[in-house]
């Protein structure tokens, strides 16, 4: 066995186990700093403002919701009523259209010329003109024969009189034949047009163009949607309304809406835009303890944009029913008419 006489290799070891200690002590120092450090998320707090508490009902009459969203009024996605191939699609992305504008325009010559024959069969009238130049002649020939066996009894005989009777009332019957048969062919027309009529594609209200998803010389099929409308000098502002204002507030009461946008002082914020109550619902929400309305208000010049928050002042003309402290009173009141029950 060799031993090393020298104190070199000994003094070697000792220094890189030394070297060792101390870097293992720095990465566990290290570690535990790092570990002790807060968390960004350890930090946030729950917001336990009552979304209640923010209403102001500091008007007499009045009441104030914080945070109501805008959204449109109308928005539809058009589609084609029939399969066929794209001729032309009017309007462009942005563009304003009537009621009743002709949008989208399908392939129809073949539904163009069903039409046209339709139309032909049902302004043909020669036969029922036949028929009743057939009756006048044989009603005629039938007053004739009965004038001439009035002056002569037994002129023309019985069967000759009963032929040119049965021949009149043939002409009445088949002048309406006739009127039917172009009564129905004007039926057979409406049709025709009613299908022709699936290769356009009309707006159904004023509004503007959102989007154009198919274009000229592309395929669609029953349902599949072509351009998007939307509607915006109308829009919808929704909210929430506290349960102790359910009774304070109608449909049809006015409202004035101001837009808030968070973090943001811009000069639209100041701007006032009117409107009405429509509607309102019949259940309160258990998430925000209110009950859903919504206000239809005008936009004329179209600043209230789909997305953005709003306060809504409500001016229903009446006092509140109450504040919080006046409905916690007024439900204790309750508890002890029910304890003494």
């Amino acid at each position: 066995m060799r031993v090393f006489t020298s104190k070199w290799p000994w003094l070697t070891v000792a220094v890189l186990s030394a070297g060792v200690i101390v870097a293992g002590g720095n990465l566990t120092q290290a570690w535990q700093n790092q570990n002790s450090r807060p968390r960004a998320s350890s930090t946030l707090k729950l917001d336990d403002v009552d979304p209640e508490e923010k209403v102001d009902r500091s008007i007499a009459g009045q009441i104030t919701l914080p945070t109501c969203s805008i959204k449109l009024r109308y928005s539809v996605i058009l589609a084609s009523d029939r399969p066929g191939l794209i001729m032309h699609v009017e309007p462009n992305e942005g563009d304003e259209v009537r009621k009743d504008q002709e949008l989208v325009f399908l392939k129809d010559d073949a539904l163009a010329a069903l039409y046209n024959v339709a139309k032909l069969k049902s302004e043909n009238d020669v036969n029922k003109r036949f028929a009743e130049k057939s009756a006048a002649v044989a009603e005629a020939e039938l007053k004739r024969m009965l004038e001439a066996n009035r002056k002569l009894r037994d002129t023309i005989i019985a069967t000759e009189v009963d032929r040119a009777r049965l021949n009149f009332e043939k002409g009445i019957l088949q002048g309406e034949q006739a009127e039917h048969e172009q009564h129905v062919a004007k039926r057979e027309m409406e049709k025709a047009a009613a299908e022709l009529k699936t290769c356009r594609i009309e707006a159904p209200w004023d509004g503007k163009v959102r989007k154009v998803l198919k274009h000229k010389g592309e395929a669609v099929t029953q349902g599949t949607p072509i351009l998007e409308l939307v509607s915006t000098h109308i829009v919808k502002v929704e909210g929430y309304l506290p349960v102790e204002d359910l009774w304070s507030v109608k449909v049809g009461d006015p409202v004035e809406v101001r837009l808030d946008i968070p973090d943001r002082d811009l000069e639209i914020e100041k701007e006032v835009f009117f409107g009405k109550i429509t509607f309102k619902d019949w259940s309160v929400s258990p998430v925000t303890h209110g009950c859903r309305m919504t206000a239809e208000v005008q936009n004329p010049d179209e600043k209230l944009i789909e997305g953005l928050y709003a306060k809504m002042t409500i001016k229903h003309g009446r006092r509140a029913a109450g504040t919080a402290k006046k409905s916690s009173s007024a439900a204790s009141d309750i508890k002890q008419t029910g304890g003494s029950k």
